[in-house]
């Protein structure tokens, strides 16, 4: 390990000069922000990811069910680089993205647009020119995509990978700094454990004090159980084989444990594209299971395969959600979300 310290280090420093250079060039005002007159949201974290992003876009999402949104992703992983104002009648996770096509599954109508570009500055002109009845502009992972002015800045911070016990990239997995976190407006430790007493809250608060001052909130992964095509659960007494091609496996496992439901596992990378050879193994090896279990991002991607053809067994999603440790974590939270629209 200290080897990899040596080895690893002038590369974090390196990284650590340009990302702190170019911050100060926008604190300076040497590189120029775009001010939208809707008012935009920005969701983000400090790290490379796996903190939950899109549960907690879909949650604000969520809050906002009254009013016209627009939520602006750059698409990870996709084919297609141009933008693309999502529909999910003539697009696929190959054009827009797993992430972006959960989202659009769930929200997609007339108080809903989807908008799939790396340059952030460009879909917003795209959605004020296109959609200028859209209330309230939402940036998918736009922590560090400054060239946007934005109205609210949540960031988020996994509870196991705190930012402040984390390193600058190659060695560690922070994009920039600790102490962009000072940009923040909200900072929301996610993924925490069911209940986290108060002295460990406060300590956790007070580290954050030495970055930021902004209002600190928990939350926790909700699995909020199964559902098929068909609206159907699961038979928690059979064995399942589960599929995932995500960051972080780990916490669904354990939740299936938890659960005791008997089960085997197939792992991918994250925003894994399934090879024709890959869904065959799938579904050979899912033929002594009672079914799959998969994340509805995977499942973006599955459904876009063959293996419901090819497989002799129901496929089945778990639901996943966030939820507040603290009621009164989650009504200052949406106090602070709602304020935008006043």
């Amino acid at each position: 390990m200290n080897i990899l310290k040596v080895l690893l280090s002038p590369l974090s420093i390196i990284y650590w000069m340009i990302t702190s250079t170019r911050n100060k060039a926008f604190d300076l005002g040497l590189l120029k922000q775009y001010k939208s007159k809707t008012p935009v949201i920005s969701v983000g974290n400090l790290s490379m990811g796996g903190t939950g992003k899109t549960p907690h876009v879909s949650y604000i999402t969520s809050l906002l069910s009254n009013h016209k949104v627009a939520i602006i992703s750059r698409g990870y992983g996709r084919k297609r680089k141009n933008l693309i104002i999502a529909d999910s009648r003539i697009h696929s996770t190959r054009d827009i993205g797993d992430e972006p096509m959960e989202l659009l599954a769930k929200f997609e109508g007339d108080n809903f647009t989807m908008v799939v570009d790396g340059d952030r500055v460009k879909a917003i002109k795209r959605i004020e020119k296109e959609h200028a009845e859209t209330q309230v502009i939402i940036l998918d992972d736009g922590f560090q995509h400054r060239y946007v002015k934005r109205s609210f800045n949540l960031l988020l911070t996994d509870y196991n990978q705190l930012f402040y016990n984390d390193f600058i990239i190659p060695f560690g997995t922070l994009r920039e700094p600790r102490k962009g976190v000072k940009r923040a407006d909200a900072i929301l430790i996610t993924k925490c454990r069911s209940f986290i007493d108060s002295k460990e809250r406060a300590k956790i608060r007070t580290q954050l004090s030495k970055y930021s001052n902004a209002p600190v909130y928990f939350s926790k992964i909700s699995y909020e159980g199964f559902k098929n095509e068909k609206n159907k659960t699961i038979n928690y007494n059979d064995s399942y084989l589960v599929v995932t091609g995500i960051a972080k496996p780990a916490p669904i496992f354990e939740y299936l444990k938890e659960q005791s439901i008997k089960f085997d596992s197939i792992t991918f990378g994250d925003h894994h594209n399934f090879s024709t050879k890959e869904i065959k193994q799938i579904a050979k090896k899912s033929k002594p299971y009672k079914g799959i279990i998969t994340t509805e991002k995977d499942w973006m991607r599955l459904k876009e395969t063959k293996l419901k053809e090819l497989c002799s067994v129901e496929i089945f999603r778990l639901q996943i959600g966030i939820h507040f440790l603290e009621d009164k974590d989650k009504l200052a939270f949406e106090k602070q979300i709602n304020r935008l629209l006043k």
